[in-house]
């Protein structure tokens, strides 16, 4: 009898639980997975940075970005002068919106497949300039990029100057980008000017 009980409560707590039962497929834009960290410092920023232009994560990349309405805080690129020049006009006012559509045309599954090869290299010159809510990195990188577009770099090298600011939640967001070509290569605007 106390047998039958047991068996009983066993498998109504196994019922009950829905452990047999299959789960909700997960959303490919959940950051739950994420590695992403809290940019408690500038130089998280850059770290989350390469994490999320390696793992293709639009998600994750655009949490680096300050979108504050604010003009102090609202993010500005400036696109290496060579890349201007060839592309007059489409470089001004560039911002986070300008931004996302870069990458969302980017990380598309019909420009830049699964198995092609994506590696965002930082390298900073020196630690981040802290200046009370103000920050500024300078950096060299290389940003490798299988994507099938014909016309654009798959391998480009630069110079990097961000400018961050301390938002009201104590985390660091980029609010300037300053992108340089170093001589004789394809730069991240020249990839920008493409997608």
């Amino acid at each position: 009898m106390r047998t039958g009980f047991f068996i009983l409560l066993l498998s109504l707590l196994l019922i009950s639980c829905d452990l047999f039962s299959t789960r909700a497929p997960e959303n490919p834009d959940d950051t739950s997975a994420s590695e992403w960290q809290f940019p408690s410092s500038p130089r998280i920023v850059v770290n989350n940075l390469e994490i999320a232009v390696g793992r293709r994560s639009i998600v994750d990349y655009m949490k680096s970005f300050s979108d504050a309405s604010e003009a102090e805080m609202s993010f500005q690129f400036e696109a290496d002068s060579e890349t201007q020049l060839r592309y007059p006009g489409l470089f001004d006012n560039w911002g986070r919106e300008n931004e996302r559509s870069h990458v969302l045309a980017l990380f598309s599954p019909d420009n830049l497949p699964l198995d092609s090869l994506v590696e965002l290299t930082i390298v900073l010159d020196r630690e981040p300039v802290v200046l009370g809510d103000s920050a500024e990195i300078y950096a060299d990188y290389e940003l490798h990029i299988g994507h099938k577009n014909e016309t654009a770099p798959r391998q480009m090298q630069g110079q990097l100057d961000f400018g961050l600011k301390r938002a009201d939640d104590g985390g660091w967001y980029l609010v300037f980008w300053r992108d340089v070509r170093i001589d004789g290569h394809d730069c991240w605007s020249d990839l920008k000017a493409r997608f």
